[in-house]
This record gives C-alpha cells, sequence and structure tokens, in this order.
C-alpha cells in the first residue's frame, strides 16, 4: 500500500502576494498590505498621483506621493479600510483618471489578477512609490486613417483574430506600405512607445506570447520578432 504523501496546494498567481502591489479597479486604486508596511500609509491622510508625460496617453509611469497636505483636486483622500484586521489597506478614489488614462482603463477590465501591478521603486523618504504602466493595446481604429503619426507597437484584427503584429517610429506611415493593401482587417490596437529599443522589445514579447498560446505566427507576420531577451 502505498503511504499518503500530503503536499499544500500553492494558489495560482502572477507574482508573490507578499510583495508591494497595487490593484487598479474601475473606481479607483487599492494598495496591498505589503506596500502599506513600506510606505506605513497610516501616516498619511492623502495622495498626489502624477504621470510622467503631459501626454496621458504616452504615460508609461505613475507615481504616488503620500502627504498630509489638504485635499484638494489634486490631493486625492487615503480611505482605510473599518475593520481592525485590514486598517493598513489604503484605498484611492480616483475614477476620473482611470477612465480618462487608457492604459489603466484597459487593466480596469481585466480578470482580478490581470488587474494588480508589482510596486518596486520607491522615493528616498519611503513616501513614494511608482509603477510601471506597460504597453497593453489599449487604444483602438477602425481605419487606417485614424492611426497616429507616432512610434508604437500594433496589431491588426479580422473579427475576434489579431492577424498582425507589428511596430513602428510612425505607425500611419507604417500601415500605408504597399503589402498591406490586401490585408482583411477591422480593426487595429495599438500602444504608444517613444523609444525604439523598447517598440523591439515589446513586438517580440507580443508575438513570442501570441506563438505559445497558439502554436503559429499572426497571419500576416512573417517572421517573428527581433530575436531579444525577454522582459524582466
Amino acid at each position: 500500500m502505498i503511504k499518503d504523501m500530503w503536499t499544500s496546494w500553492k494558489r495560482d498567481s502572477h507574482f508573490r502576494l507578499t510583495e508591494p502591489s497595487i490593484t487598479i479597479y474601475k473606481d479607483g486604486i487599492t494598495f496591498n498590505a505589503s506596500l502599506n508596511k513600506i510606505v506605513d500609509v497610516t501616516r498619511f491622510l492623502n495622495v498626489m498621483i502624477e504621470l510622467n508625460h503631459p501626454d496621458n496617453e504616452q504615460a508609461s509611469k505613475v507615481r504616488f506621493v503620500l502627504n498630509n497636505y489638504e485635499e484638494s483636486e489634486k490631493n486625492f483622500k487615503i480611505t482605510r479600510a473599518r475593520t481592525n484586521e485590514d486598517n493598513r489597506r489604503g484605498f484611492v478614489a480616483c475614477r476620473n483618471l482611470i477612465q480618462f488614462q487608457p492604459k489603466l482603463k484597459r487593466l480596469s477590465e481585466n480578470k482580478r489578477s490581470g488587474r494588480r501591478l508589482e510596486v518596486k521603486r520607491f522615493g528616498k523618504d519611503a513616501n513614494s512609490f511608482y509603477f510601471d504602466l506597460n504597453p497593453c493595446f489599449e487604444s483602438s481604429v477602425a481605419s487606417t486613417a485614424d492611426l497616429p503619426t507616432l512610434g508604437g507597437v500594433y496589431r491588426y484584427f479580422d473579427k475576434a483574430e489579431v492577424v498582425y503584429i507589428g511596430r513602428g517610429k510612425n505607425i500611419k506611415s507604417r500601415s500605408k506600405d504597399v503589402q498591406r493593401n490586401n490585408w482583411v482587417f477591422d480593426k487595429i490596437e495599438y500602444s504608444l512607445i517613444s523609444e525604439e529599443a523598447d517598440q523591439v522589445l515589446w513586438e517580440s514579447n507580443f508575438i513570442e506570447a501570441f506563438k505559445k498560446e497558439f502554436g503559429r505566427l499572426p497571419r500576416y507576420n512573417e517572421q517573428s520578432g527581433a530575436q531579444i531577451l525577454q522582459l524582466n
């Protein structure tokens, strides 16, 4: 008779729950317990939220600066859970930011695990932190005429199928390539990325993710993205 060897099952998570993180909701952002311990949110009443670019569509980072200044339209109140066991968890109501910042809006529509973002960078006084807003094809158009003249990554859809993943210094200009005249598509999704090296990185990452899921390239991709190191 085989002896039982009981082993605890671990929950499925794309990063450790003990790591500091925030969760994006449609009406606000929550700090997890680990993040609250690092910044000690109980010391602060409010928080200023800053984007690293004046054009919110091009922002790639969000910074939170905790403070005790007077609450205002630029200084958001930190709400805490009322139960003793959860009083260190902070919530910031900022629906307007999430609905008007494309990446945050797209993230808020994901399943719970896809709405969590790990926080890795903190200010010197531990009263500030920021997290990355990675490209997630958060913007979309139905016609190439409506594409921006800026750089980034993009993907073409035919109904619900991704048929091409690409990048370019000028997304609109790339769409005019004569080889694409006969392509069948009904939507283009894109993310703006200013640095060419980052464009190459994300194009390769998205193509590899597609290949891993479907075992093939998108219909109109003739080759994989540049062979480079995967994202950390």
